[in-house]
């Protein structure tokens, strides 16, 4: 099964979740947006739309969010699996007729994640760990598309995860990232972070040696599970290792 990876930004790889993915026999195709004006041809049995630093609704500066905001269209027209993070679920619930904005207070480093009533029965969540932390940076959030479901909350931002109808994915939180690709992103802060959060480096960094082992293992999880949702896999046995211990025209 091939599946279409949009990458806004160089910085933001699909990382730990991709490996799993191919582990699970996926091949990814990736459009890095900063370097291809239009994504790849082919014929693809999913779409799954990565982070960036910019807003959703910046299409004069970034040309490619309209166009993968088609893509989300179509690929949702076509019946065919999404998945988005940070970025990508603010693209996702934009193309289903939401607005994204900035959100009170950004997100910025590991944050315990909870479980809604309605995550129970869903075949990706359905048994995630209550508290378990996962990478946050972002600065916007958005309001819930027309008919979708709230999965995974927390105190600060509660629309960490969501699901459109039976097989479109919103995560904000990056359950993708390794620690390399965390300590990349501290190289690149800017001056607000830095007065802000003068101390987010060290804290990030304790936050990744205590968090990031739990967080690959959802990323595993997340792989598998997705993956089952393509029309073409071969369903995989789920390991629960990280779990209890109207769209616009």
């Amino acid at each position: 099964m091939n599946i279409l990876v949009v990458q806004n930004s160089s910085l933001d790889p699909i990382g730990i979740f991709g490996e799993h993915l191919i582990q699970q026999g996926a091949q990814l195709t990736t459009w890095l947006t900063e370097e291809q004006p239009a994504p790849p041809n082919g014929d693809y049995s999913g779409l799954i739309v990565l982070g960036g630093p910019m807003n959703a609704h910046e299409d004069q500066k970034f040309l490619h969010l309209s166009q993968t905001v088609d893509l989300i269209r179509k690929f949702h027209r076509e019946e065919k699996p999404i998945l988005g993070i940070c970025l990508g679920a603010q693209l996702i619930a934009r193309a289903f007729g939401s607005t994204v904005y900035p959100h009170r207070v950004p997100e910025l480093g590991f944050s315990p994640i909870y479980a809604t009533r309605a995550a129970a029965q869903d075949p990706c969540v359905g048994d995630f760990a209550d508290g378990l932390s996962i990478m946050q940076w972002h600065f916007d959030t958005f309001e819930l598309p027309v008919g979708a479901t709230r999965l995974l909350t927390n105190q600060v931002c509660p629309n960490q995860a969501y699901r459109v109808s039976d097989n479109v994915y919103g995560f904000q939180f990056h359950f993708e990232v390794t620690p390399e690709i965390v300590m990349s992103w501290l190289s690149m802060k800017n001056e607000w972070i830095e007065a802000n959060y003068p101390h987010l480096d060290e804290e990030i960094k304790a936050q990744a040696e205590l968090y990031s082992q739990r967080s690959a293992q959802f990323a595993k999880t997340m792989a598998i599970r997705w993956l089952n949702l393509v029309p073409s896999a071969i369903a995989v046995p789920t390991s629960t290792d990280t779990h209890s211990s109207e769209i616009a025209a």
